[in-house]
């Protein structure tokens, strides 16, 4: 049976150097002291489609992009960003999506993120057609012991965006990965970005939802 080709869509939480974009990038070998992810096989997508006996395709993750349009740069619903999920010829069999912190952050109001996120899927389905594709709810994190205060507001929204979410899943039949409905977090620097600890706690998530969902 051939190995499974497998592409990523995100932003900041799913990138890696000279994984993702160059000009994207936030996590680092670089930097991997300070956050625990030294290297592509600590970030939970790496973990995930390991687990998953798959193969990295491609990952388009741009660290601040948005899904919709409304929010920013490179957003997640263009063109060119479904294009680049892609490589030398070879579709993915698989798409990870994880991606909307930034919308939610950026008060994209929820009806323009579901309409753009629905547009989103449209364009992957219309370019990928015979891709399965999992979209996954959104968490934020937390430091030390307890959550982070400070994304209290922050929390209270996520759950407009991830109704949007499932809501577009359905409507163009994907899996979703319902990683908010487990009431679990993460490991996080500063509320969002996943640590090393975080990573794989995010990845372990992410599983247990497939698992779920099958």
């Amino acid at each position: 049976m051939a190995v499974k080709l497998i592409s990523v869509l995100g932003d900041s939480i799913s990138t890696f150097q000279d994984y993702t974009p160059p000009s994207g990038v936030y996590y680092a070998p670089t930097f991997g002291s300070v956050t625990g992810v030294g290297s592509a096989a600590d970030c939970w997508w790496m973990q995930v489609i390991q687990a998953l006996g798959g193969q990295l395709l491609c990952n388009d993750s741009w660290s601040g992009s948005t899904v919709s349009i409304q929010g920013g740069a490179m957003p997640a619903c263009s063109p060119s960003r479904i294009r680049r999920l892609c490589r030398d010829g070879l579709v993915p069999d698989l798409v990870l999506i994880y991606t909307g912190l930034n919308d939610v952050e950026r008060h994209v109001p929820p009806e323009v993120f579901g309409a753009d996120y629905h547009s989103m899927l449209r364009r992957i389905q219309e370019s990928y057609p015979e891709a399965q594709v999992t979209c996954g709810t959104l968490l934020a994190g937390y430091l030390g012991d307890s959550p982070f205060r400070q994304f209290a507001y922050f929390r209270a929204r996520l759950e407009e965006y991830n109704q949007a979410i499932r809501a577009a899943a359905a409507a163009h039949g994907y899996q979703v990965a319902d990683m908010a409905a487990l009431g679990k977090e993460y490991a996080s620097m500063d509320g969002l970005h996943p640590n090393g600890q975080g990573m794989a706690q995010l990845a372990a998530l992410w599983l247990e939802s497939l698992e779920l969902a099958r």
